[in-house]
C-alpha cells in the first residue's frame, strides 16, 4: 500500500476523494497501516504546495515474504516540486 500526500486527486473505491479539503488544509482522519491506524495532515502555506510526503505500509523488501513495516517520508520542496516530487517517486523502492 502506497500513500502519497498532496492535495490528492484520486478517487478510492468507494468514490471518493482519499482524504478531505478544507481550504489550504488537506487531511485523513483513519487509515490502516500494518500495526494499527493512522491520520495524517497537510497544511500548506502558499497556493501552490510543493511538500510531499508518504505512507508505505507492507513488505519492505522485493520479498513478499520479507520483513513487514511501515515507512514514512515528509520531503520539503524548497522553490518548487521538482526534487520533493523525484524523492517520493524513488526513495522507497531504492530502500527495498
Amino acid at each position: 500500500m502506497t500513500i502519497s500526500c498532496w492535495k490528492p486527486t484520486v478517487e478510492g473505491d468507494d468514490g471518493d476523494v482519499k482524504g478531505k479539503i478544507d481550504g489550504l488544509l488537506w487531511y485523513k482522519d483513519l487509515g490502516n497501516h500494518l500495526y494499527g491506524e493512522f491520520s495524517m495532515a497537510v497544511i500548506q502555506a502558499n497556493s501552490s504546495l510543493e511538500d510531499r510526503s508518504q505512507l508505505e505500509s507492507g513488505p519492505l523488501s522485493s520479498d513478499y515474504l520479507g520483513p513487514q513495516g511501515t515507512f514514512f517520508g515528509v520531503y520539503d520542496g524548497h522553490g518548487g516540486t521538482a526534487a520533493a516530487q523525484f524523492v517520493n517517486d524513488n526513495l522507497f523502492s531504492n530502500f527495498k
